[in-house]
This record gives C-alpha cells, structure tokens and sequence, in this order.
C-alpha cells in the first residue's frame, strides 16, 4: 500500500465526519454558583410602653325638672317642692305671685312654661261652659271664634239672670264641668245668688289682671263677666285665662 492510496483513504474520511460536527450540540456553560451571603440583621426597634387607658369621666348628671301646674305658684309653694336651681316649669297659664318669682330669682332657678298643647292634664281636657244672658255685638264676634280660641267650649244661651245663676250651680255641682263663664250685665247678682251652693266659688272678673288675685285666693269655678263696654280683646283675655285652669279648691274649703 503506497502513501497516496493512504492519504486518499484518510481524506474520504476527513469529509464524511465534516457535517457531524456542523450538527455537534454546544454545551451551554453553567452559571456560576451563587454565593452565600450572610442576611443583614435588622435593626431593633426601641419598646414603647402605653401607659394604661383611663375611664372616660362620667358626664354630671343635671337634676331633673320640676312641673308644677296649679293654677297660682306662690313662693311656699316652691320652698318646699323645688331645689334652689334646679329647672321648673310651670303651667301654660299658671301665675307665678311677686314673692314667688323674688324667690326665684334669688335662688337662681330657671324657669320656663308648658308649651300650647299642655292643657291636657292627666289625658282629660279642661271643661268650661259659657252661659249668655247678655249678649252685645262684641260677644256675638267672639262666640264665631270660640272653636279656634279653645276646644270643647260649650254655650248656652238663657233670659234672665236667675236662670244664669240656677244653671251654673247645677253645672259646677254635677261636675257637668270644670267651670263656668257668664257673660250678664248683671254679674254682681249672678255671682251672689250663685255663691249660695255650697260647691260653687263665683267671682266677678272686670279684665285678665284681677285672674291672679281672685285665682290665688278663691280659685273660682264661676266667672261673672259683663261684656258692656269691653273689647274683643279684653273678653278673649279673659276667656283664655279660663281655658287653660282647672278650679280647685282652696286649702281649708
């Protein structure tokens, strides 16, 4: 075997191995191991101490209001039923006498009245009747307004000042209702015979301000009223007075 036959056979070789290492697979080189690092400490926090929670203080109980309604206030009255400052109030239309608001006044107590829907008392409304024996243009103009004035305010007309006086005894001492208003021109007469039952406290009322005198010291459940002369005015006073008070009897009746 000569040298050029081997050099040809090493060359036929050469050629066929030439594509295997074009397809050969390049080793891909590992990433390098990672390193272990030490993890940083973190840094402490300093400790807070919470001082301890504290009840939330009581809020001052304010004392509670005293209601009194009677038709006149006085200042015994309030001595013994009411602290010195501790809130009142009185009915819508209960008089307060001069003593009274000095006491007060000087007992720094606050006051205030019932608003216009406390002249129920106890779920029953207070009852007055109206007896006409006289009759001018003036009460003509107030009876078209008595429904508005108040409720459950009942009229009856008579002729003669006897009949007046014989029908409010008969109302007042059946408690047919609380109280009686006569419009007459001649109250004083009425109010007489009719102070002869023994239940019946007639008064004769010439305008609004004699209402706390005769009311602090008869508490009248018949009202004598001559209308000759008077205002609308002075007679819707007069009538509202009435409205809004329930007659009792004075103490030692």
């Amino acid at each position: 075997m000569n040298q050029t036959l081997i050099d040809e056979i090493v060359s036929n070789v050469l050629a066929q191995l030439q594509p295997v290492a074009a397809h050969s697979v390049v080793p891909v080189k590992a990433p390098p191991p990672t390193t272990n690092v030490a993890p940083v400490a973190k840094p402490s926090l300093p400790t807070v101490t919470v001082p301890p929670m504290t009840a939330a203080p009581v809020a001052e109980t304010k004392p509670a209001f005293v209601e009194l309604v009677g038709p006149v206030i006085t200042a015994e009255l309030l001595e013994s039923s009411v602290r010195p400052g501790q809130p009142l109030r009185i009915g819508r239309t209960s008089i307060l006498t001069p003593a009274a608001r000095d006491w007060l006044h000087s007992k720094h107590t606050p006051w205030s009245r019932q608003d216009k829907n406390a002249g129920i008392a106890n779920g029953s409304r207070i009852r007055w009747q109206i007896i006409l024996q006289t009759v001018t243009p003036t009460v003509k103009a107030l009876h078209d307004g008595l429904r508005r004035l108040a409720e459950g305010w009942k009229i009856e007309l008579v002729g003669l000042p006897l009949e007046a006086a014989t029908l409010a005894t008969t109302l007042v001492s059946t408690a047919e209702c609380d109280g009686v208003v006569i419009f007459t021109e001649q109250a004083e007469l009425i109010a007489c015979k009719a102070n002869r039952h023994e239940r019946v406290r007639a008064a004769v009322m010439h305008n609004s301000k004699q209402w706390e005198p005769v009311m602090r010291t008869l508490s009248a459940n018949v009202v004598c009223i001559s209308p000759i002369g008077r205002t609308f005015m002075e007679l819707r006073n007069l009538l509202r007075e009435c409205a809004g008070t329930r007659p009792r009897p004075p103490a030692g009746w």
